[in-house]
């Protein structure tokens, strides 16, 4: 039996954002057990969502329903070596599948920055690396498990059920509980890591030769100065260099985590700080480079809480919207601590992807946790809306469905499958009823 808790527990996410109190909270370690839970709920008339590592900013997971955590949902199934593919149970972090898959000399080709998320949160949420050849996690699925409204398991594959496959590889949670998912892996590799230091305008002018140039380019732009960061990652046969501990610890914890979260904290108490804080992290802009596995590039120590927004845009609006983030800033007097963070992704054709049918740029803006984040995401969203802007289905946003569907050229063809497979919306909460109507 999945483990249960006998009194009402209170749940909140990562970033201490979102809180719910659901009427249970149970962590099925079983797909059998995650039936008899959805089974449970159809027979209370209870609303069931799906929770993994609680990393999504907006109300996703929340509900006073059951709520489902897949935390114990963690295993390998089973591993094709020959077609270089992955079966894992939902729950599965995505630092696990990395470590899993070097074991096995495999690696997905492209990774976030961030991998305390479960698979299929990850998956269903939308969430991309940068390259601009390279798409979101949800084009690497191939297969996956998913327990229906009813408490029926239903199989996806190209041949089998391959219409609820196109769809649910970006499902919001809003199909079904994904219980488990099959990953195009490739071979593993290592990635050469160049970071430097540059300013506001050239980068915006180079920026369609550095995104050609590399195979994974992203930059990170400082509210209040005219310093970025570009970043720099290419696939290279060269072997592993290692750093010392204490190389490591400096530049993975101490400068991104200690040293930028006591300036964030300052600016807290004193945010007409601020910019002269930005301009003390400018500074201390250096010279970087790595060769690593490629996962371990990818990824980034977050110890600092915070709340996030980020639009996907035509990447040929890429210069003209951080020029537009840049002035929204400027002539409101906005105070800002954290970097804009500008990466690139390759067009798709999942439905609710962020980036379906065009090649794209994202662009996330970041506050501090238990500051006024308003007033600032509204007037990004505004400038995203411009673009005709997708906001992350995982980041704070504030549209509904009446806004979202004139922006997905499948819109109706998700929602014809989710009728399909969840007509009583057992699967709802008041997200999905904003997002996706009822």
């Amino acid at each position: 039996m999945g483990v249960r808790r006998a009194m009402p527990e209170k749940w909140s996410n990562w970033a201490g954002n979102q809180r719910c109190q659901p009427e249970a909270i149970e962590h099925p370690g079983s797909e059998g057990e995650v039936v008899e839970a959805v089974r449970r709920a159809k027979d209370r008339a209870q609303r069931v969502k799906v929770v993994g590592g609680g990393h999504s900013f907006t109300d996703t997971a929340c509900t006073d329903g059951r709520l489902l955590s897949l935390q114990r949902l963690n295993r390998v199934v089973v591993v094709d070596e020959q077609a270089h593919t992955v079966t894992v149970e939902a729950g599965m972090t995505i630092r696990l599948l990395n470590r899993e898959l070097a074991a096995r000399g495999l690696a997905l080709l492209n990774l976030g920055d961030i991998d305390k998320q479960s698979v299929a949160g990850a998956i269903s949420t939308g969430t991309h690396g940068t390259g601009a050849t390279y798409g979101a996690l949800a084009t690497f699925v191939t297969g996956m498990e998913m327990v229906t409204a009813s408490g029926e398991v239903l199989r996806c594959s190209a041949s089998e059920e391959p219409e609820v496959l196109h769809c649910a590889r970006v499902g919001l949670g809003a199909l079904g509980v994904v219980t488990k998912v099959t990953l195009q892996c490739v071979p593993a590799f290592n990635l050469h890591h160049i970071e430097r230091p540059r300013r506001f305008d050239t980068v915006l002018e180079d920026l369609d030769e550095a995104v050609a140039a590399n195979d994974y380019f992203e930059f990170y732009w400082l509210p209040h100065t005219d310093s970025c960061a570009i970043i720099a990652n290419n696939r290279t046969d060269e072997p592993v260099r290692e750093k010392s501990a204490w190389k490591r610890w400096r530049a993975e914890v101490f400068f991104p985590n200690v040293f930028f979260g006591a300036l964030v904290k300052a600016g807290k108490v004193a945010p007409s700080k601020i910019p002269r804080l930005a301009k003390v992290v400018a500074d201390s802009l250096g010279n970087t480079e790595l060769l690593n596995r490629s996962d371990r590039i990818f990824i980034s120590t977050r110890l600092i809480r915070f709340v996030e927004m980020e639009y996907g845009i035509p990447r040929a609006n890429a210069a003209e919207a951080v020029r537009a983030v840049r002035a929204l800033i400027q002539d409101n007097d906005l105070r800002v601590s954290f970097p804009i963070e500008v990466r690139f992704v390759a067009s798709d054709d999942v439905p609710l992807s962020m980036a379906h049918g065009r090649d794209s740029c994202f662009v996330a803006v970041h506050m501090a946790r238990g500051v006024d984040f308003e007033p600032y995401f509204r007037g990004v969203e505004e400038i995203m809306t411009g673009f005709g802007g997708r906001p992350h289905w995982g980041k704070m946003h504030f549209q509904t469905a009446a806004e979202l569907a004139p922006r997905y050229p499948e819109w109706d063809r998700f929602l014809a499958c989710r009728d399909r497979l969840d007509p009583d919306r057992r699967f709802a909460n008041g997200y999905l009823d904003r997002v996706l109507g009822r």
